[in-house]
């Protein structure tokens, strides 16, 4: 475990001076669905030196990338990778953009890094050994009120948004302490494993969670759909709710579950 660990850092601080380097320069933008689903040539180039490091070092596992699609190998190890998430922010000139490499282990989050170029902060766990940033043992925050905690939104396509904040956001945003929305998937996770945010609720695709809820539970965490069921992670899209698990259930009865 130890190995992958090194050989996902590695992966993830090479794709992040990729995308990092690219990111002053006008970028050619790719539109996938509507105006708010882009991906840049960075997306790509960071997407190809992922896989190159870790094709070759485990050539025989099973791999989903967001360019990429699944490639299974019949291997009980998937790696899940977002090779930039946030494009919206790095395209726009924010710092809140990074890299997510994920490993799953019988349908399992085992195994996550995210690295944020911008921010010279980089997240990892493995299952039963904690988790950290920049080397620092991190934990979810204890907090069990609501009313003291943050609680991170981000949101999906246009045509979807207005549905998630009445659904999703509306009964949480007068009684929360704050609701911060920053654009990126990775970012908010991160923020719920280090204590910034009690929790984080949001729509996406698999490969946006993995890295992040991995870390997360390392972190004492909870992560549930938003039926506070388990998750199937080889679904290709999922509403999570992260958080400190002393809030979990409020949100859960506040969206509800």
């Amino acid at each position: 475990m130890s190995e992958m660990l090194e050989v996902a850092k590695k992966a993830a601080i090479e794709a992040g001076e990729i995308i990092l380097k690219l990111r002053g320069k006008e970028h050619k933008v790719r539109f996938k669905g509507d105006q708010s689903n882009i991906t840049t040539e960075a997306d790509a180039a960071s997407e190809k030196r992922i896989l190159g490091v870790l094709q070759k070092k485990f050539p025989k596992h099973n791999f989903w990338s967001e360019d990429l699609g699944m490639v299974d190998n019949g291997s009980e190890y998937w790696w899940v990778i977002d090779p930039l998430d946030g494009t919206g922010p790095y395209f726009s000139g924010m710092p809140t953009y990074g890299v997510s490499i994920g490993l799953l282990k019988g349908g399992k989050p085992i195994l996550g890094v995210l690295n944020f170029p911008s921010l010279k902060n980089i997240y990892w766990s493995y299952k039963g050994n904690g988790a950290f940033k920049n080397g620092k043992r991190i934990e979810v925050s204890k907090e069990k009120l609501l009313d003291k905690v943050m609680v991170g939104y981000d949101f999906a396509w246009m045509n979807m948004r207005e549905k998630e904040v009445d659904n999703l956001l509306r009964p949480v945003v007068s009684k929360a302490r704050y609701t911060p929305i920053l654009g990126c998937t990775i970012a908010g996770l991160s923020y719920v494993a280090e204590s910034i945010y009690g929790a984080y609720i949001h729509w996406a695709y698999n490969w946006d969670f993995v890295a992040g809820v991995a870390i997360i539970e390392e972190a004492g965490g909870k992560v549930t759909d938003k039926k506070g069921k388990g998750i199937n992670w080889l679904d290709e899209t999922v509403t999570i709710v992260a958080s400190n698990g002393k809030i979990h259930d409020k949100l859960l009865k506040l969206i509800g579950a």
